[in-house]
């Protein structure tokens, strides 16, 4: 069962964000084992993060070894982020490797 995980934190900048992901990357590859998808990008207020994942499993692992202490090293808490769920009952995207590019 593929599962959709919605990250909110109102908190979380543009630069906190990278400063997570920086983290996260130091650790492993950006979109880790058991994940299909992975979208952030700024919400109103804070930082949105969407991601596919093959299972429940390899989410929590994810977020138990390299996304909280992550969140720890940019002086956030992974506690009070906003969690919705769901499992994936149809996926379709085309070719999204990479970030947008400024004109």
């Amino acid at each position: 069962m593929a599962l959709c995980d919605i990250l909110e934190d109102p908190r979380q900048t543009r630069r906190l964000a990278k400063q997570i992901a920086a983290h996260v990357r130091s650790t492993g590859p950006l979109l880790p084992d058991g994940a299909r998808l992975l979208v952030s990008g700024p919400a109103n207020p804070g930082w949105r993060v969407i991601t596919v994942w093959d299972s429940l499993e390899a989410r929590d692992e994810f977020v138990v070894q390299r996304l909280t202490p992550a969140y720890k090293a940019a002086g956030l808490s992974f506690e009070s982020v906003t969690r919705t769920q769901f499992e994936v009952q149809m996926l379709i995207a085309g070719d999204l490797v990479g970030a947008p590019q400024s004109a």
